[in-house]
């Protein structure tokens, strides 16, 4: 029998945040909310992605979808988009393609300008109007320069997401769902880029490393070099 898990990627926050090179603290605010004081009340400002699984033996997780979209929210934020207008593309997008994952699917890449567009016209509750125009604007400019670099990164069937390739489809690293619960690989022989790594960071000439696992040198190399981008974040 298919498990249920198999197929959707698997990752903890933590290592959700070091593939996203963010603070675990600021993802898991966006993956499961947090508290906040106003007007002397507490409150509880809500996740801004509706996430697949919330916890795996007691352990929150994320699935490779969660990952996509906590990424696209990585892009916004570094352009200086507010978490309010960020959740309100999420909230338009999700009804316009009636997904949980609006920020992952292919659609996005051309919609978004249009799902900015609308909240512009309806406003964004919580938000001053000049601050929602200057969000909208930074919003147009992470989807012209920013976000398509990203989703030409992402392979697709039809409008899902398939697999994610970070340093682009000739690359040799992919994340891919259905291999290694989602986990950074090379893509021809499934070794982890971590695997590589640490064999690399003791000491084993990459000529070596290439050989036992019959690989390119090339593509050890990148691994290594992947993984120590991750770690200097």
């Amino acid at each position: 029998m298919t498990h249920p898990l198999l197929g959707v990627g698997l990752y903890t926050l933590p290592e959700a945040a070091r593939l996203l090179q963010i603070s675990p603290t600021k993802l898991r605010r966006w993956a499961e909310g947090y508290p906040f004081v106003s007007s002397g009340q507490r409150r509880t400002a809500e996740p801004i992605i509706r996430r697949d699984l919330q916890a795996l033996d007691g352990e929150p997780v994320l699935t490779f979808n969660d990952l996509l979209e906590l990424y696209m929210i990585k892009l916004f934020r570094d352009a200086g988009v507010s978490l309010q207008t960020i959740r309100a593309a999420a909230e338009q997008a999700a009804r316009m393609y009636r997904t949980n994952h609006p920020f992952a699917i292919k659609r996005f890449e051309t919609d978004g300008k249009r799902i900015f567009a609308t909240l512009q016209e309806q406003g964004v509750e919580g938000v001053a109007k000049p601050t929602l125009l200057q969000d909208l604007n930074l919003s147009q400019m992470v989807m012209d320069s920013i976000a398509r670099p990203f989703f030409r990164r992402i392979e697709y069937r039809e409008f899902e997401p398939l697999r994610y390739w970070p340093n682009g489809k000739d690359g040799h690293i992919v994340l891919d769902p259905q291999r290694a619960f989602g986990k950074p690989i090379d893509a021809r022989s499934g070794v982890p880029t971590a695997v590589l790594y640490e064999m690399a960071r003791g000491g084993e000439p990459v000529e070596n490393i290439a050989r036992w696992y019959d690989m390119d040198v090339e593509a050890v190399e990148e691994a290594v070099a992947y993984e120590v981008t991750l770690k200097a974040a």
